[in-house]
C-alpha cells in the first residue's frame, strides 16, 4: 500500500457526473454499481462510507482505481472531492 492517497478528478461530458482516479485498489470486483445510498448502504465497506460520510453523492461505480460519482447539483463538485479525498485517507491510512 501506498505511504499516501491521491485523487485525481476528470470530467465527465455530464456536469453532474464526475471519475475519481485513485491509487489505491477499491475493489477486486470488475465494478460494483449503487443507484442510490440506498443500495450503498448494504454495499460494500467503501460504498457505505463516501455515501455516509460525504454529502451530495446520489449515485456511485466502483471499479478497481475509479471511481464514477452521480451528485446532488446543488452540492459543489469541490465540496464532493475534498470530503472523498479525506474520506479515502482515513478509510486507507
Amino acid at each position: 500500500m501506498s505511504e499516501y492517497v491521491t485523487v485525481e478528478a476528470d470530467p465527465t461530458d455530464d456536469p453532474d457526473v464526475m471519475e475519481i482516479i485513485v491509487n489505491q485498489t477499491l475493489t477486486d470486483e470488475e465494478a460494483e454499481v449503487y443507484q442510490d445510498a440506498d443500495e450503498g448502504d448494504v454495499g460494500s465497506p467503501i460504498a457505505q462510507m463516501l455515501f455516509n460520510g460525504v454529502n451530495g453523492i446520489e449515485a456511485l461505480t466502483i471499479m478497481p482505481d475509479t471511481l464514477i460519482i452521480r451528485r446532488d447539483p446543488t452540492v459543489a463538485w469541490e465540496e464532493i472531492i475534498d470530503e472523498v479525498r479525506d474520506a479515502l485517507r482515513d478509510f486507507f491510512l
